[in-house]
């Protein structure tokens, strides 16, 4: 029915005063036109692209600021690079939220809050956060109260510039539609994503991040030369361990297979020790244990290792490279203990990959003499890198904690490692009378930071001849200490009748401020030379018995061989993997993450090179790839002793 033109629908939708009802269309229009021209000019795809990348590229100055670096420096691939990581997190969140207003509101947040993040790390261990920090989130929220949290005006300056920006986000125009429904939201957030993936680990794994995930020797050079985000996702691409080429467990047999027939070398060494009887068995990895004249000339006030120094008979010495500088403690542990290489593995193995039982030094030890049972030692937390889970499956009876020392002498908030090494002569005195001592100690109390203006020192040690800082001077004054408590220790089991011996070295060398390098060494550390790099991770080792062992200077190995040179000076057998490494070491005698040096003492670094080491390497890589992830074809008959060395030794 229609009425002048209208239909009866029209009619019915007059209000009683007879004015026709108005749809919400004409008043969403009419609130465009309240609001003019900008209201629309905001919600533009292109004005909105725009802010879009205007944000990231505030979000990555305001990122760099906490390394006191301005983003504008790098070059333009490397910035862009950087920028394209932004944009592809930021898009992820603007598809979740449906608009840009949301994704930057929480994405200038987070910036904020890990740029604090690592201006805070950047002053206690010399970089920021890397992806192998989230496995240590457990390990590293108990040592962050012993840290002096001091707001600079830097820091207060970075701050605001953050928040600055976070505030401006608000500003950013809201989404454009309202939510449609939680389908449209996980189609358009799974498409964004699986975009994402799809880009990042084909095409970006061997293009975008080319030449940069090689570089994890110094995770604070890397950050200030490829830029923060860019280097954080090219090490994050790097914490999955993948089967060398052409691996196979067939071919790890008939490598260590080799080794089967040679049996043990007991060159260095009396399997009986003296009285008859195996020797007990003492390591101490020291926290930071160091000496820093490996580095360059400096004079102090006092010699800081004396007692060390003076060690010359029934001692073999010398120094090691460590795979890790200024901290991740567990890793060095792993290589001495396992004899693996950081060389071909990323992250923290304590971490991530020892889920299962682990043939090692320790369960090697225990399968011949009369070593009954093995203690772990460690006067911190036991959750620490998942000392708590590893240990035992590493062969260890016995873990003693913080908690089990009753006499501390706290030397600033640490355990002392004179009270450290009273506990080691009281587990000796405690141990059954025809069984021999097993015992590995991780000791705490050089453990950073070097920062505490209230701890006095009895025997300050600080530098002569060249400018230094109070951290500096608060390391030195730390190694006295310690090599008074080695001298203690020393001097307690020379008294002893029954054969001890005692393996002590560091972990890594301390972090210590750029200024202190460039004094001593001539230049910063980010202009270090690979020479200069090695030295930054050399670290000393001693072998000390109290009955005759053949006198040694080793001037150059690593941690991973430790072990041999252990082994050997106790007289005890060796698995068919020892003797493996052992065939290995005469050629390459050193090898870390950062490279290694060859029979003939020349540095060599991992890409480039071809013939009789590169054959080396690849055979190392495939029986240590089988020696932690072979699962059920890991080749045991070759890392564990024989049951006929067994019982021969027993």
């Amino acid at each position: 029915m229609t009425i002048s033109g209208e239909t009866f629908s029209d009619l019915t939708k007059k209000e009683p005063d007879g004015k026709r009802a108005q749809s919400k269309e004409p008043d969403k229009k009419s609130d465009e036109q309240k609001q003019g021209g900008w209201w629309q000019v905001s919600r533009h795809p292109l004005f909105q692209a725009v802010l879009f990348v205007l944000f990231n590229i505030l979000e990555f100055l305001v990122l760099e600021l906490f390394f006191n670096v301005f983003a504008f420096q790098y070059e333009w691939q490397i910035f862009c690079k950087n920028l394209a990581i932004l944009m592809g997190v930021n898009l992820i969140l603007t598809g979740l939220f449906h608009g840009i207003r949301h994704a930057f509101i929480l994405s200038s947040v987070l910036c904020l809050v890990i740029g604090i993040a690592n201006y805070f790390l950047i002053s206690f261990r010399g970089y920021g956060i890397v992806y192998m920090d989230f496995y240590a989130v457990g390990t590293a929220a108990e040592v962050a109260g012993g840290y002096d949290y001091r707001v600079t005006a830097e820091l207060a300056g970075d701050v605001i510039t953050g928040a600055a920006l976070v505030v401006l986000s608000f500003c950013l125009p809201r989404r454009r539609h309202p939510y449609r429904s939680l389908k449209y939201s996980l189609i358009s957030l799974g498409g964004i994503l699986a975009s994402a993936l799809f880009f990042f680990w084909t095409v970006f794994d061997t293009v975008f991040y080319k030449d940069v995930s090689s570089l994890s020797w110094d995770h604070s050079i890397g950050m200030e030369q490829y830029g923060y985000v860019l280097y954080f996702m090219a090490n994050a691409g790097k914490a999955q361990v993948k089967p060398p080429y052409g691996y196979s467990a067939e071919w790890a047999d008939r490598i260590l297979s080799r080794y089967e027939e040679k049996g043990a070398s007991k060159a260095m060494g009396n399997a009986l020790g003296k009285n008859g009887k195996t020797p007990d068995i003492i390591m101490i990895m020291n926290e930071s244990f160091a000496d820093l004249s490996v580095l360059g000339h400096f004079s102090t006030n006092k010699e800081v290792l004396p007692f060390y120094h003076s060690l010359n008979q029934n001692v073999i010495k010398g120094y090691a490279k460590s795979s890790v500088y200024g901290g991740y403690t567990a890793n060095s542990e792993f290589e001495f203990l396992t004899g693996a290489t950081k060389a071909f593995l990323p992250g923290n193995p304590y971490l991530q990959y020892i889920e299962d039982d682990l043939p090692n030094l320790i369960t090697t030890i225990k399968a011949q003499g009369n070593y009954k049972t093995a203690i772990a030692m460690h006067p911190y937390k036991p959750s620490g890198y998942n000392r708590i889970s590893v240990y035992p499956l590493m062969g260890f009876d016995t873990f003693l904690s913080e908690k089990d020392f009753s006499k501390k002498n706290l030397v600033r908030d640490f355990v002392g490692d004179s009270a450290d090494y009273q506990k080691i002569i009281e587990e000796y005195e405690k141990k059954e009378p025809d069984s021999s001592l097993c015992l590995f100690n991780v000791t705490m109390q050089n453990h950073n930071p070097y920062d505490d203006t209230d701890y006095h020192f009895a025997e300050p040690v600080h530098i002569t001849d060249v400018s230094s800082s109070h951290s500096v001077n608060q390391y030195l004054s730390l190694m006295k200490m310690s090599d008074n408590a080695l001298k203690e220790l020393i001097g307690y089991f020379k008294k002893q009748t029954d054969p001890v011996i005692i393996l002590l070295f560091g972990d890594h060398q301390p972090h210590l401020p750029d200024e202190f390098y460039t004094e001593v060494v001539g230049t910063a550390p980010k202009l270090f030379t690979s020479k200069q790099v090695m030295a930054k991770h050399t670290v000393p080792f001693m072998i000390w018995a109290n009955y005759d062992i053949e006198e040694k200077q080793v001037e150059n190995t690593s941690l991973n061989y430790l072990s041999l040179y252990l082994l050997q000076a106790a007289g005890l057998e060796l698995s068919d993997y020892d003797r493996f490494l052992l065939d290995l070491q005469k050629k390459i005698p050193s090898i870390s993450q950062n490279g290694y040096y060859d029979e003939n003492g020349t540095l060599h670094c991992f890409e480039g090179d071809d013939g009789e080491y590169e054959t080396l390497l690849k055979e190392y890589e495939v029986v240590q790839y089988n020696y932690l992830f072979g699962g059920k074809e890991r080749l045991d008959k070759h890392y564990a002793m024989s049951a006929e060395n067994q019982a021969r030794t027993k």
